[in-house]
């Protein structure tokens, strides 16, 4: 039983200050806002472009729209305003003076309100209960903290329900229409526990982006679906098992389908979703995988639906009998898997029990033969953890592994999680901010490591794996279907790195408003907060720039021809085909001896072998067999180093025959009849392809000139700097990235 501060009246409802609704009241008004989180410095995180929208606000949209469609809050007439803080500027006064009027009520959800975002969200709820309006917070923190308090309400928790805030703890699903109808009433009550409430999700209405909202993200085409929630496992540092439970819920394979196909551009009046990310926790662990997974192939390979998707399972997924092999005909180019450590002591001290490090490789390598491309989650600050041996970590991820990408969190004890109840009662001392809890921020102590050199290993990590060659390496593995993907993945990690925080927590070019600062913070003068954001665009610029030519520089070494790519399919299409051909014809001899065999002994019915001569027949077979197999082997290790090797030089050799057959191609191009180009577009893109893409020579070539330039200026010998030279080289290096942004828009080699 929880412990309130405040008294509740008699009818078991609590007062938040609000007056009930007038009698002319015709307008409910909700505003749905995912908060951000501050910097070190106080300000709000956002950003110009955010990556992939919130599912949560998608969820409570569509909610939302469904309570509406069904008549569940009355005849009133409603309003949904939907802001993700990530890319757009919450202002509370604005809202007010935009939507307070005596006809209208007004509810604010603050929604998936993580740990690291609570001290925003709870400074936004002040903010909307000043302008009047009735305000929810919900999430994983406020979940999480209060399932694991022991009855005893947290301290934060009780801040909010003071300042006349409502917690809604779990998921609302089932409740959501009564919750709007409460905040129309003016009754809301401070908390709502649907923690033991656990919806079934089969009828109920997937989540439903906003198509305002969903403009100011990179991935317009990209959607999310929690086809399942729930997780089985054990692991001490998640909160998923103490807030959406140990049981897998998942929605019909029918629902997920009929979604998908309504949101696909060929649709009348779909939103144009191509590229999916399945939420669920362990989508290997949702009983409709494989009705899904047979609905996406029926979709792809007979009615022209072509998506694709991420999802995240678990590192056991392979042993589901057809579930890779399914994914991948289904679309799925990408799984994000939960490593966390490949040290049996760490995944021992966080409870990861079912990840066994020695079948990490097998793993890995049943998703790479299938062309998926592997994701990697790996925290770093297990009890165990040096900064030498984070480093070693990284390089067997890397080049050993084979891990396409990774992300990097460090270990941080979350409200919700065992983590946190344990270090609660061991009295391990924690940071009181709530806002450094992003896995970035060191917020306990660790045995070996100070919290400086925790956070360089962290940091290092990041740069170790996400440096040119080893993201040249792995981007020559791929296939055309996943090299796209993987390219521009690497680009917003850099991007992420460079503006100082999380790949999955950020977005592209970070915006700054000198009044959205931390109340505990000072507001800056308008002067000194203009020269602080000069420096930092600046610097952003620059780094954004240098980023640009590297990219440019790690495609040109590793783009993929698709003729090329199409000739190697056939030679290995050939090779399959003449080793079917000639296990048909081994077939064939089998049973032609067979045969012949069976005839002898009808002939010869009295006949028998001798027990000796039958014993020393059977171990020559043996010996024979083994000899075989010893031979197999031998050959077979042979034959993979010799295939490595030939694969090596053929790469060397590729790529210049690569550059050659463009070079050759672009000049085709360029005399054909003018009634064979396609338009003034198709013209100018063959000749700046033309005059800039002399490839990876021509590239390095400009760069080198840039350096030398770079040099002399540094010397301040500005008469050795040619004019001519300085424009020509210019030229040269604007053809190259407008060649290389247009082929990563369109996605072309």
């Amino acid at each position: 039983m929880l412990r309130f501060s405040r008294a509740a009246s008699s009818d078991g409802v609590i007062s938040l200050g609000l007056s009930g609704p007038d009698p002319s009241c015709r307008r409910l008004v909700v505003i749905l806002v995912r908060p951000s989180r501050y910097d070190d410095e106080g300000y709000v995180v956002r950003h110009f472009r955010g990556v992939l929208p919130s599912n949560t606000l998608s969820c409570l949209n569509s909610l939302t729209e469904d309570a509406v469609r069904t008549g569940a809050i009355g005849d009133l007439e409603v309003h949904v305003e939907v802001l993700d803080e990530i890319v757009s500027r919450v202002d509370p006064a604005r809202l007010g003076r935009r939507f307070r009027r005596p006809d209208t009520s007004v509810v604010v959800g603050l929604v998936g309100v993580q740990t690291n975002q609570f001290p925003r969200a709870l400074d936004l709820a002040r903010q909307f209960r000043a302008e009047g309006f009735a305000v929810m917070i919900g999430g994983f923190h406020v979940s999480g903290a209060i399932a694991m308090a022991r009855g005893a309400m947290p301290p934060e928790c009780q801040e909010a329900i003071d300042a006349g805030v409502t917690l809604v703890l779990g998921e609302v699903e089932d409740r959501w229409a009564g919750l709007l109808r409460d905040a129309a009433a003016g009754r809301l009550r401070p908390v709502y526990d649907f923690l033991a409430e656990k919806p079934d999700l089969r009828d109920k209405p997937l989540p439903r982006a906003s198509r305002r909202t969903q403009r100011k993200f990179t991935m317009q085409a990209g959607g999310t679906i929690d086809a399942g929630r729930g997780c089985p496992f054990s692991c001490s540092f998640c909160t998923i098992i103490n807030v959406q439970g140990r049981k897998m819920r998942c929605r019909s394979a029918a629902q997920v389908l009929a979604q998908i196909r309504a949101n696909y551009p060929r649709e009348a009046g779909g939103p144009g979703v191509r590229h999916y990310f399945f939420t669920d926790d362990n989508f290997s662990r949702n009983p409709e995988w494989e009705a899904i997974f047979d609905g996406l192939i029926e979709l792809r390979e007979t009615h022209g639906i072509s998506v694709d998707f991420m999802m995240q399972v678990d590192v056991l997924a392979p042993r589901v009998p057809r579930f890779v092999e399914k994914a991948a005909r289904a679309g799925c180019v990408q799984v994000f898997i939960g490593l966390e450590t490949i040290r049996g002591d760490n995944l021992d001290a966080g409870g990861k029990r079912q990840n066994k490090a020695v079948d990490y490789r097998e793993m890995i390598a049943a998703w790479h033969r299938q062309g998926v491309v592997c994701h990697a989650g790996y925290i770093i600050g297990f009890p165990n953890d040096t900064y030498a041996r984070v480093m070693e970590d990284v390089r067997t991820l890397r080049d050993e592994l084979l891990v396409d990408q990774a992300s990097f969190f460090m270990l941080t004890p979350l409200p919700g999680s065992e983590d946190h109840r344990r270090a609660c009662d061991t009295g391990v001392p924690m940071d009181p901010d709530y806002n450094n809890f992003d896995s970035f921020h060191a917020t306990t102590p660790h045995p070996l490591m100070t919290a400086d050199e925790w956070t360089r290993a962290y940091r290092d990590a990041w740069k170790a794996f996400y440096s040119f060659d080893p993201m040249r390496r792995t981007l020559l593995r791929q296939n055309p279907h996943t090299y796209w993907g993987v390219l521009k993945n690497q680009i917003w990690y850099r991007a992420s790195m460079a503006e100082g925080g999380h790949p999955m927590m950020t977005g592209f070019f970070r915006l700054k408003h000198r009044k959205s600062r931390r109340p505990s913070f000072p507001l800056e003068t308008r002067w000194a907060f203009t020269r602080r954001r000069v420096r930092e665009i600046a610097y952003i610029l620059r780094e954004y720039a240098r980023l640009y030519l590297e990219m440019q520089d790690l495609w040109l070494r590793t783009r993929i021809r698709r003729d090329d790519y199409a000739f190697l399919g056939d030679l290995r299409k050939l090779a399959a085909r003449s080793k079917q051909d000639a296990k048909v014809n081994w077939a064939r001899v089998h049973l032609a001896v067979a045969d012949r065999a069976a005839a002898w002994r009808a002939a010869h019915p009295t006949w028998r072998v001798p027990d000796r001569m039958a014993e020393r027949l059977e171990a020559v077979r043996q010996a024979v067999g083994n000899r075989a197999a010893a031979v197999g082997v031998s050959v077979g290790e042979r034959g993979d180093a010799v295939r490595q090797s030939v694969r090596e030089t053929s790469r060397r050799l590729g790529r210049r025959a690569v550059a050659y057959q463009a070079a050759l191609a672009d000049l085709r191009l360029l005399r054909l009849p003018p009634l064979h180009q396609h338009g003034w577009l198709v013209r100018a893109a063959g000749r700046l392809n033309l005059l800039s893409m002399r490839h990876l020579e021509a590239h390095h070539s400009v760069r080198e000139y840039w350096e030398r330039t770079w040099s002399a200026a540094l010397r301040f010998r500005f008469w050795r700097l040619n004019p001519f030279a300085v424009s020509w080289n210019l030229a040269r290096d604007a053809r190259q990235a407008v060649v290389f942004l247009r082929a990563m828009m369109k996605e072309t080699y």
